[in-house]
């Protein structure tokens, strides 16, 4: 099938596509957002139209220019990618099916909030669409009534013009457009809640409302969102009641309860994300013995990392994550996790299977009895991920000596009690860091030093340069890129039902490593 073919070929350029019913532009699937793509073409209808949905493995990004409404849109933002060296050809250049309107592909490289912002009026109509809750419909889409999209120029398997921050801010229009981003799930306490159920704990529906709005705040719901669900759910009826009598009114309490409820959320954390906190002061702050304690300690503050972002006390952790999080090998956060488990400050809850990874629970006991009993130090973070501190450069332990003299000076003895290692390899990696020289030009520049022999200090430090010395630059970005690749190879393989659950081993048991 033509569809399915065409699907293949933008997943293998790294574009993720949603489907499209026939001759439509309107994506109906729930939750094409957040799902992943493949899930998504197990059963597409015949003759389906595709989309391309913003971010994705190329962190697409698309310039719709609305030259209907607006002439000269396209020819003026095709003018100012010039200006920024991208020349026509440079880039795919989309005809939408109305025959006037123009998509620009491009990728952003930098972090902006929302989904879609609309362009300047300086610059004409449209919109540039960045998020994961946008999308474009792509090429050989047919729109019952007006047309198909068509690929007039430049190539989609070519890398898209890179643009940052400062490039498209010219061109964008002042308004955050942020369009609701459909959900896979609603909390089950809120779920509840909008049916008008469990509320009669609550003083009022007053109550019970903005409790169900801190509810779906934590779930990570926009406001625009939330007044969705409220137009759609009975709730407690308090906003329903004030919608009935004046609309505007009724909105503006929902958006006031909104942003008191949003800034309650930023300043309390739950109960769940307390205690994690709790562990991740624990793991900075105790001494890992052992040879492996650093990369241990990594990979476990890795795991809260996870943990703390779901805002549970288990959470699903693929290998690959821990280890693009702690900047170590997919073997080495493995045989780390396993050493983890073993040493009771993680279990394993549910073993992994090819569609999901294994889900950890954080053996509490053990750790809140450390953290009453063992903490004794400041909080120091200790963060070794760049490649300078990677294997094949001056390792964890070098970096986590580096980052503790990054607060204060410390004597060879006081940073053996707080990293939990020997003096002996304090001794090496203060020696290696203090004689770092750049083979090439004989530049002496050392990272650290001492008067005495006894007092360390640190020294300013070009780590990037001095990765680049060591050979271990851009080791990081290309283990990410290999893991994006090989969790795509994985879906494929999955999706083409050639993996199944015989094929997987759990991490956690004997180190191997699976997506």
């Amino acid at each position: 099938m033509l569809t399915l073919e065409t699907v293949k070929y933008y997943d293998e350029l790294g574009l993720d596509t949603i489907p499209i019913p026939p001759g439509s532009k309107e994506a109906t699937i729930p939750g094409w957002g957040r799902r992943e793509p493949w899930r998504m073409w197990q059963n597409p209808q015949e003759g389906a139209n595709i989309g391309i949905r913003a971010g994705g493995e190329r962190n697409a990004a698309i310039i719709d220019c609305d030259d209907k409404n607006a002439p000269e849109t396209f020819v003026n933002v095709s003018h100012y990618l010039a200006g920024l060296g991208f020349q026509a050809g440079a880039y795919p250049l989309v005809q939408t099916a109305s025959g006037v309107g123009r998509h620009i592909y491009t990728t952003l490289t930098s972090d902006l909030p929302g989904q879609y912002r609309t362009l300047a009026p300086s610059f004409g109509a449209g919109e540039f669409r960045y998020g994961p809750g946008a999308y474009v419909v792509a090429p050989p889409s047919v729109i019952t009534g007006s047309g198909a999209y068509t690929l007039i120029s430049g190539d989609f398997a070519r890398p898209f013009p890179t643009l940052d921050l400062s490039d498209i801010r010219p061109f964008l229009g002042n308004q955050d457009t942020t369009p609701a981003l459909p959900r896979m799930t609603i909390p089950r306490r809120a779920m509840a809640l909008l049916h008008g159920k469990n509320t009669e704990s609550f003083k009022s529906g007053s109550e019970s409302e903005q409790s169900l709005i801190a509810s779906l705040i934590n779930a990570g719901y926009s406001f625009a969102e939330v007044l969705d669900l409220f137009n759609r759910y009975p709730c407690a009826g308090k906003y329903a009641e004030m919608r009935t009598q004046n609309p505007k009114n009724a909105e503006r309490w929902l958006n006031h309860s909104y942003t008191k409820a949003a800034q309650w959320a930023a300043t309390h954390e739950s109960k769940v994300r307390q205690t994690i906190t709790a562990a991740i002061t624990w793991a900075e702050s105790t001494a890992w013995a052992g040879r492996t304690g650093a990369v241990d300690r990594l990979v476990f503050l890795a795991h809260l990392a996870i943990a703390y972002r779901a805002g549970r006390l288990n959470w699903a952790a693929a290998c690959r994550d821990l280890a693009d999080r702690a900047a170590v090998s997919a073997k080495t956060a493995a045989t780390a996790t396993h050493r983890l488990c073993n040493g009771k400050l993680l279990d394993i809850e549910i073993v992994s299977t090819v569609e999901s990874a294994n889900v950890y629970r954080l053996t509490l006991d053990k750790v809140t009895h450390s953290l009453s009993t063992s903490l004794v130090r400041k909080c120091v973070s200790l963060s070794t991920n760049h490649d300078l501190f990677r294997q094949g450069g001056l390792g964890k332990r070098a970096g986590q000596v580096w980052q503790v003299l990054q607060e204060k000076p410390a004597t060879i003895k006081e940073l053996a009690e707080m990293s939990g290692t020997h003096t002996r390899t304090i001794i090496r990696a203060l020696s290696r860091m203090a004689g770092m020289v750049d083979t090439y030009t004989g530049e002496v520049l050392p990272m650290v030093t001492s008067d005495d022999g006894a007092t360390w200090y640190a020294l300013p430090a070009d780590l990037d340069k001095l990765s680049l010395i060591m050979g271990t630059a851009g080791i990081g970005k290309k283990q990410k890129e290999r893991h994006t690749k090989e969790r795509r190879e994985h879906k494929r393989e999955l999706a083409a039902g050639r993996v199944t659950n015989k094929t997987v081993t759990n991490p956690a048991a004997n180190g191997e490593v699976v997506t």
